[in-house]
């Protein structure tokens, strides 16, 4: 063999060789083979850029005063690494409504934010809210309304009275309000005339259980108690019923 046929068999071997490096490169990412797929790519860490988003409104109730609300949220994750800085935002008042945007700062985390827990955020106002429709996050559709002593939509008819359901969240979040509350707290037990929630009434103090009755038109507290059970509800009002309470643990 020459010494040019030589070179020319070795570099035609060589050209084989790379031609199966790239087709094994190209095997190795699913591209080729049948139902094969690609690697997924390994999750974002948490020192992703912070991003913010409109939060998911659940709810409103009356604030302190006659120019606050407490705006109900669901935000990503238990894990406080989860979201920063939820806030309110571009507050806009007019003689008819009130409107402004309810966001938070979160970022592509390994996992452990795909939960939604509750919150409440403080909106405050220059004037008094009186009866002006509530618009959060530009969702004129599902716009607040004030029903009665509480707020929620109104029906697909546009008729804009309170709930017929006693145990509506509009109710109840008036009820948790006129209590002092600092927190939407945790409904235990509810029929059309008895409401049991548990409360925190002081960031400092324990949760404590409140029970209402109905009656003119709204939710009246009549007891008070930080143990379960029936005993002390019943005390000051033996009419409660005794299913509504007899299996209820402690506050918490």
């Amino acid at each position: 063999m020459t010494e040019r046929r030589r070179q020319a068999v070795l570099w035609i071997a060589g050209a084989l060789v790379a031609v199966g490096a790239v087709a094994a490169v190209v095997l190795t990412a699913g591209g080729g083979v049948p139902g094969a797929t690609a690697a997924a790519p390994g999750p974002t860490t948490m020192g992703a850029e912070w991003r913010s988003f409109r939060a998911d409104v659940t709810g409103i109730r009356p604030g302190p005063d006659e120019t606050t609300l407490f705006v109900q949220v669901a935000l990503p994750g238990k894990d406080p690494g989860c979201v920063r800085e939820p806030r309110i935002e571009q507050l806009v008042e007019a003689k008819t409504d009130i409107r402004a945007d309810v966001v938070y700062s979160t970022r592509p985390a390994a996992g452990g934010c795909q939960d939604k827990v509750p919150a409440e955020l403080r909106l405050t106002t220059s004037a008094p809210i009186a009866d002006r429709t509530v618009i959060l996050n530009a969702d004129t559709g599902n716009a607040w309304h004030k029903l009665g002593a509480g707020w929620g939509h109104c029906d697909r008819q546009g008729t804009c009275a309170p709930p017929a359901d006693h145990c509506d969240p509009a109710w109840i979040g008036a009820a948790v309000s006129a209590a002092g509350a600092e927190s939407a707290g945790t409904t235990r037990a509810c029929d059309p005339a008895w409401l049991v929630v548990d409360l925190l009434l002081r960031q400092t103090e324990a949760p404590s259980r409140t029970a209402f009755r109905w009656g003119d038109g709204g939710w009246t507290s009549f007891a008070q108690t930080k143990s379960g059970g029936c005993a002390e509800i019943r005390a000051a009002d033996p009419k409660f019923p005794v299913a509504l309470c007899k299996a209820l643990p402690a506050p918490a």
